[in-house]
C-alpha cells in the first residue's frame, strides 16, 4: 500500500545548494522551509555537479541522478528522476518543461499511484532566440503537454499568464522567487561612485552588447560584468571584442554569498538586460540592495520591479539614463520586496499543493 504521508519531490534542476540558476536558488532557500511543514521534501540533483553528495541538506533529502540536468540530456534526466521519486512521494513538482514529452506518461503513472503532479513552466522557453526554430517548436510542444497533463501549473510572473493555455488557466497559480536570503554586509561598505554591476548568463536575449555599449557611452568609470563568458561561442566573442576596454571587468560566475554581497553593496548601478523568460531571480535579489536599478524595458521586468527601477530600450537610452541619475537617491522599493520573501514563496507552494489553506 502506498505511503500517504505528505512527501514532496522537486525534480528537473541541477539541485541544491545552488550551482546554476533560479530554480536552484528557490530550492536552496525555500525547500528547507517547506520541509518543516511536511513529512519529507526530496530534491533530485545532477550528480556531476556535486563532489559532496551528502543525503541531507538543511533538512531536505537529496537524490542524485547520474544524468546532466541541462542540455539534451535534461529530457532523460527528468524521466529518470520521475521514476525514482514516484514510489516515494505524494506530490511531484517538475521545475521546467524540458521533460515535457513525458508528461502524458507522468500523468498516467501519477493517476495510478495517486500522486499529485505539478509543473513550474519557467519562462516560455520556446520563445528564446538562442534556440533554433526546430528546438523552439519542440519546446512549445513540451510546454503544451506539461500544462495539459499537470494537476497544477505555476508561473512566476504576471506577464506570463497570457502564455498559459486558456483551458488551463483555472489550475494556474502565480508564485515568484524570493530575494530576502541575500547577504547584507555590516557595516555597509562605501559605494564606488560611477560604477555598475551586471550578473547574468551571457546570452543575446540578456542584451549583453547593449549593456556594454550603453555603459561605454556613459560617464561610468567601472563596470563589473559577472557571467559564464566561456560557456558559449557568443560569450567568448563578446569577451574578445571588449577585452581591451579598461573600464570593464569580466568575471566568471560567482556563487559565494560573501563575494556577491560585496559586489552588490559597492556598485552604484545595477544594469539588467533580461528580456524574456518571466521573473529573473537576480533582479529580485537586487531589490533587497540599495543600487540604482536600470532594466531593459519589457513586461517581465516591469512586472517584477515596477517603479523601483528605471527602464531603457537601447544603448543610447541606457547611457543617457546613467548620466542623468549618477549621484541621485535610490528609488523606494519596500512595497515590492514584501512580495519576494522565502517564507511567502514557501507558503504559496504549500497552499498550491493543498497542505495549508
Amino acid at each position: 500500500m502506498k505511503n500517504t504521508k505528505k512527501k514532496i519531490a522537486f525534480i528537473g534542476t541541477v539541485g541544491i545548494p545552488n550551482r546554476y540558476g533560479g530554480f536552484e536558488s528557490f530550492l536552496e532557500h525555500c525547500a528547507p522551509i517547506i520541509a518543516k511543514s511536511v513529512d519529507e521534501v526530496i530534491v533530485t540533483c545532477d550528480a556531476s555537479a556535486y563532489e559532496n553528495q551528502a543525503e541531507i541538506y538543511n533538512g531536505v533529502s537529496r537524490m542524485f541522478i547520474p544524468l546532466k540536468a541541462n542540455g539534451i540530456s535534461s529530457i532523460f534526466h527528468d524521466l529518470y528522476a520521475f521514476i525514482k521519486v514516484l514510489p516515494l512521494v505524494s506530490h511531484i513538482v517538475v521545475l521546467g518543461v524540458s521533460g515535457g514529452i513525458w508528461f502524458p506518461l507522468f500523468r498516467l503513472l501519477c493517476w495510478i499511484m495517486k500522486v499529485h503532479l505539478s509543473v513550474n513552466v519557467d519562462g516560455v522557453e520556446w520563445r528564446r532566440s538562442k534556440f533554433s526554430w526546430v528546438k523552439r517548436k519542440i519546446l512549445k510542444l513540451f510546454d503544451f503537454l506539461a500544462q495539459k497533463c499537470s494537476n497544477k501549473i505555476v508561473y512566476d510572473n504576471e506577464a506570463l499568464l497570457p502564455f498559459v493555455l486558456n483551458s488551463c488557466k483555472s489550475k494556474a497559480i502565480l508564485i515568484s522567487y524570493s530575494g530576502d536570503h541575500v547577504l547584507r554586509l555590516m557595516p555597509k561598505p562605501s559605494v564606488i561612485t560611477k560604477s555598475a554591476l551586471t550578473i547574468c548568463r551571457v546570452e543575446p536575449e540578456n542584451q549583453v552588447e547593449m549593456l556594454i555599449e550603453g555603459m561605454l557611452a556613459s560617464h561610468l568609470t567601472s563596470y563589473t560584468f559577472v557571467g559564464n563568458w566561456n560557456n558559449s561561442l557568443y560569450g567568448r566573442l563578446m569577451k574578445e571584442r571588449y577585452k581591451n576596454e579598461k573600464r570593464i571587468v569580466f568575471s566568471d560566475p560567482i556563487y559565494d554569498a560573501g563575494k556577491l554581497a560585496e559586489l552588490r553593496e559597492t556598485h552604484e548601478f545595477y544594469l539588467h538586460g533580461h528580456s524574456v523568460g518571466g521573473t529573473n531571480p537576480s533582479l529580485v535579489e537586487m531589490l533587497f540592495y540599495d543600487n540604482k536599478i536600470l532594466c531593459f524595458d519589457c513586461t517581465f521586468n516591469r512586472a517584477t520591479a515596477g517603479s523601483a527601477a528605471s527602464y531603457f530600450q537601447s544603448s543610447n537610452q541606457l547611457s543617457q539614463l546613467i548620466n542623468t541619475t549618477i549621484g541621485l537617491e535610490v528609488k523606494s522599493r519596500n512595497s515590492y520586496i514584501k512580495n519576494y520573501t522565502s517564507q511567502r514563496i514557501a507558503k504559496d507552494y504549500l497552499q498550491m499543493l493543498d497542505f495549508i489553506h
